[in-house]
């Protein structure tokens, strides 16, 4: 077999590495001149993302001639075809359009060349694999849409030449995925090149990969190695400067380009902002670095500045926390954990600089909840308050809004004020939108991407409630929820999603083709989906387990909090050629393929993105927690708390 390419093509260097008999040329010309009839040839393309060979009409009366097998990829030209300008790869994900590599990858198969390139072409019938727009995990649940795109065919009146319309061999580098999908495509071309029912195996490791596989032997100390791993990966990578301000990027985006890398998402939040902060406190506390102090600090007073909190007094949304810089919209749960990070940390730090500002927040999001305990899930301003609408009018608003994912951790803000303050109304409207919230599991549950992630993050106020009132009907409610969620744990740690009624699923998978990519959605398409969920999941699940078990004292719950937290220190990112992704955490995780992988049909949150806050921050919070023996939960700054406090109720409520 001879190939055309640099010595620096995956394809290439792959086969090399399992002796393949190949050869290697880097001119068509030449290749041609040199094979032997009945031969087989790769052209591949080297300039990718520009054009690669001509084949010329002199060409193909060689390959003719010889009865050569060829495979040609994103050419410049070949015969009968008209090949238009290269277009970028958006919503279009690989899908198996024919039987060619059955049964090894059936029909309607999806694999994905994340946002690389190809070339339009015409005059093409019968397509072996197209780039469409579908809707699925790992298969085109609603089959394929009228518009899709040939990727790879035979070519018409020739069909010993195999076209490529994109760069197949691209697939290390450019982190083609799932990769035992690709294993598969590579061995049935290389096969039908060699026409040969079956070709030597052959593997690669993937650039970016896991700490470690599944089952595979950890060292003793792999939470604080991870944590360590994740502290020096947020330094590194996601906190910058500008003047004064010490802030925090959001992340990195899920696209993948041609090359493998991902664009960071520069959006300033408060909630990331403030996340991030906690983990550095939790660094100063363990390793007593004073960076990390100094950065905790610098970043907090970024939060609580002008820039995100709200400090006219005249207002309604006084003191909220903007949801990013200087744009007045405030989600409850975004709020809340800038709350619950902001008061770790200043517990952590010994530093009460910023308590004014918090109480203000939960007494500003207090007064926004109605008296059933609910709060709406946003706000906007002005036009959450027209005609000198206040906020006096939530105040008194009977909102019932069954969505944990909006609702629960601003409850577990105002049980932890409770517990600092003794002031009975936290409590009180608190323990009746929890009760309701309980009576309506899970069938009356407004979910957001997938039902699973409701019930985690409904884990810490059920755990703070057992430690305000230790009652037989708390922990039996906590119980439900843990068992719950443990029907959907895996053997290796993993939480596998699940969506509930589509009705009443806010961002449900997508029921068409046509919704495919058209807003946010879950990572699967239907329940039985390999998929965990770092984002709003997994993470917030080992918060919650950690939580329930520390004021349990349920070895059931700290065991699956310890499977949880062995899994994700497992799946940990693990890179040399790409070191800015080197010790983060993804958002989807297909646990039976152990690759990130799932439906990329979410809108700017898809499998690969890396959320800074969300994800990483209170991954690695809990894992400091576990390691110090401590609880997000402490009534340390309780003293300076019931100072402050008084004069805020009187001036805010």
């Amino acid at each position: 077999m001879i190939l055309v390419c640099r010595e620096s093509n995956d394809l290439y260097k792959i086969l090399r590495k399992f002796n393949f008999n190949i050869t290697r040329y880097t001119k068509v010309e030449e290749a041609l001149n040199n094979t032997l009839p009945e031969g087989a040839i790769l052209i591949l393309a080297d300039e990718y993302p520009c054009k690669g060979a001509d084949i010329s009409d002199e060409a193909l009366g060689i390959i003719k001639e010889k009865s050569l097998r060829v495979y040609v990829e994103y050419p410049e030209a070949v015969p009968s075809i008209n090949i238009g300008e290269p277009q970028v790869i958006n919503l279009e994900r690989v899908v198996v359009s024919s039987e060619f590599f059955s049964p090894q990858l059936a029909e309607y198969s999806i694999l994905t060349l994340h946002n690389g390139w190809f070339l339009p072409v015409d005059n093409v019938k019968l397509s072996h694999l197209v780039l469409a727009s579908v809707a699925g995990y790992n298969k085109a649940n609603f089959c394929l849409p009228e518009k899709v795109f040939p990727l790879l065919f035979q070519l018409p009146y020739y069909e010993n030449i195999l076209v490529a319309t994109s760069k197949l061999s691209h697939f290390v580098t450019a982190r083609y995925a799932p990769k035992e999908s690709w294993r598969k495509l590579w061995k049935k071309i290389l096969s039908w090149l060699s026409k040969s029912e079956s070709t030597p195996d052959f593997d690669w490791k993937p650039i970016v990969t896991t700490v470690a596989d599944v089952g595979e032997a950890l060292p003793l100390d792999y939470e604080l190695k991870a944590l360590d791993r994740s502290v020096e990966w947020l330094r590194d990578n996601i906190v910058y400067s500008i003047d004064w301000k010490k802030g925090a990027i959001e992340g990195f985006e899920s696209g993948i380009n041609y090359k493998g890398h991902q664009k960071k998402r520069i959006w300033v939040r408060s909630d990331c902002l403030s996340e991030v902060a906690m983990v550095f406190a939790h660094d100063w506390v363990m390793n007593h670095n004073p960076e990390s102090k100094k950065l905790s600090q610098e970043i907090l007073n970024y939060v609580w500045s002008n820039d995100f909190f709200q400090s006219d007094s005249n207002m309604p949304v006084y003191g909220l926390i903007n949801w990013s810089e200087r744009n007045p919209v405030f989600y409850g749960d975004d709020n809340a954990r800038v709350i619950l990070s902001s008061l770790k940390s200043s517990s952590l730090l010994g530093d009460s600089s910023w308590l004014d500002y918090i109480l203000k927040c939960i007494l500003a999001n207090w007064r926004l909840t109605g008296p059933l305990g609910f709060r709406e899930a946003r706000f906007d301003y002005p036009q959450s308050f027209p005609d000198g609408c206040g906020w006096q009018y939530y105040n008194n608003k009977e909102l019932i809004h069954y969505s944990p994912h909006y609702q629960a951790y601003l409850w577990a803000c105002y049980l932890w004020l409770y517990v600092l303050t003794g002031y009975q109304e936290l409590l009180g409207k608190t323990k009746n939108a929890i009760r309701m919230m309980m009576e309506a599991y899970p069938d009356e549950w407004r979910w957001t991407n997938g039902l699973t992630q409701e019930m985690a993050r409904m884990l810490l106020p059920l755990a703070f409630l057992i430690r305000v009132e230790d009652s037989q009907e708390h922990r039996q409610w906590l119980g439900r929820l843990v068992d719950g969620l443990l029907l959907q744990m895996d053997s290796c740690g993993a939480i596998q999603e699940k969506v509930g009624d589509l009705k009443l699923g806010a961002y449900p998978p997508p029921r068409s083709n046509a919704e495919y990519g058209k807003g946010e959605a879950s990572l699967i398409q239907e329940n039985g989906d390999s998929v965990c969920d770092l984002l709003y999941t997994a993470n917030y699940a080992l918060l919650g387990l950690h939580e329930a078990s520390v004021v349990t004292g349920d070895k059931k719950i700290e065991l699956a909090e310890n499977r949880l937290a062995e899994f994700l220190c497992r799946i940990q990112v693990k890179s040399d050629t790409h070191s800015y992704l080197d010790g983060c955490w993804m958002r989807g995780f297909d646990y039976k393929l152990w690759e990130y992988y799932g439906s990329s049909s979410d809108i700017g949150w898809g499998p690969w993105s890396v959320e800074s806050g969300w994800t990483n921050s209170w991954i690695s919070s809990t894992l400091a927690m576990r390691y110090k023996k401590q609880s997000l939960f402490d009534s340390q700054l309780s003293d300076e708390v019931k100072k402050t406090f008084s004069p805020l109720v009187r001036e805010m409520l």
